[in-house]
């Protein structure tokens, strides 16, 4: 073989290994981008609240002062290791945590993302336990989309194996993979508020389509009936075991009841900047929820243009601010740094079960331009 041929041959198969690796770095989600051994602990390691109570559906936590609990909420995220977006997405969420010291963090859906994801999944969770902080919170439609992905199930499983992860399956008889409730004490036992959570899937099976006759192409799906009737059932035992109380439902994908505040209700806060891609049909939550009386407000991600709170029917419809910088955002429509959406929501509930809350803008803490 000519020394020319050898030559070419060489440098095609060189050229085809370095289009191998950047394909690699480009395409494949890679593990979270993060120095996770060298998170300092929210707080030294003191512990603000404990856990006092858990079952299958449930997990109790008492605060250790007097102080109100601080809850932060992060949502869609969309950590999917493939960039640099994750790695600023993870960076500015550990240092609100650290700076906002908060007794309990959420996390709204769309969490770990894309495929190959188990490491992801541990690291996330891991990030926590080095902060030491409580979290918890829902799925959303992303989690198990991708054929790489693991399932909803084992992520919801690798989470709660954590030592201050809160997320459970909830009860084996119900559709879906988180439904349960946080119970929030004060430090005097009086049960300052409850947050449910609710699994609300991904796309609409066909029996649910065929049932709810949707032929239009809007097909998110939300809280099957037997979840429902859980949060009826749960909502009253709680009432019983401690008499009136507060509460607020997170869950990822928008009630269809989103569609009718913004025609009907009271805008408190924020814009609305895009059509809201809400459950596809009635499932009877919000019915259960006013026939409840005890659940004030619902807060959910999805909608990462969306950031407005409505009052609708005695109940606050909110959206959480969005968090991460990897999935489609203001960025697309060309706005600058400093009109971005990325932040989280923060809520200060009272021992007497009514809360104040804000959201937080990245662009303002960190001066984006």
């Amino acid at each position: 073989m000519k020394k020319k041929t050898i030559i070419l041959l060489c440098c095609v198969f060189a050229a085809l290994i370095i289009a191998g690796v950047i394909i690699t770095l480009a395409v494949l989600p890679m593990p979270l981008n993060y120095p996770i051994d060298k998170i300092e602990p929210v707080n030294g390691g003191a512990k603000t609240v404990g856990v006092t109570a858990e079952d299958d559906d449930s997990v109790t936590l008492q605060k250790t002062t007097d102080s109100p609990f601080k809850v932060l909420i992060f949502t869609d995220m969309h950590l999917d290791g493939k960039n640099k977006t994750s790695k600023i997405t993870v960076e500015r969420m550990v240092d609100s945590v650290q700076r906002e010291k908060p007794d309990l963090v959420l996390l709204g859906g769309d969490n770990v993302t894309s495929g190959n994801n188990r490491k992801r999944t541990h690291q996330l969770a891991e990030i926590f336990e080095q902060l030491g902080v409580y979290w918890g919170g829902v799925l959303g439609n992303h989690e198990g989309d991708n054929k790489y992905s693991i399932t909803r199930t084992e992520m919801v499983d690798i989470f709660s194996s954590y030592d201050h992860c809160l997320m459970r399956r909830g009860p084996e008889n119900i559709d879906g993979d988180c439904n349960y409730a946080i119970n929030l004490l004060s430090a005097d036992g009086n049960l300052t508020q409850t947050v449910f959570c609710l699994d609300t899937y991904d796309e609409i099976n066909d029996e649910i389509r065929e049932s709810h006759e949707i032929f239009e192409d809007k097909h998110y799906d939300g809280a099957h009936e037997n979840q429902v009737q859980w949060y009826r059932e749960k909502a009253a035992a709680l009432k019983e075991q401690y008499g009136e109380y507060k509460s607020i439902l997170l869950q990822h994908i928008p009630l269809h009841a989103y569609d009718l505040a913004t025609e009907n209700g009271e805008f408190l806060y924020g814009d609305k900047r895009e059509d809201i891609c809400s459950t596809a049909y009635e499932n009877g939550l919000f019915d259960a929820i006013k026939e409840s009386g005890t659940t004030t407000a619902v807060f959910c991600g999805h909608d990462h243009l969306n950031n407005f709170g409505v009052f609708y029917d005695g109940v606050m419809l909110s959206y959480i601010e969005p968090s991460g910088y990897g999935a489609y955002g203001l960025k697309k429509r060309g706005a600058p740094k400093s009109e971005w959406l990325q932040g989280y929501t923060v809520l200060t509930l009272l021992p007497d079960g009514t809360f104040s809350h804000g959201q937080v803008r990245y662009a303002e803490v960190y001066g984006d331009e």
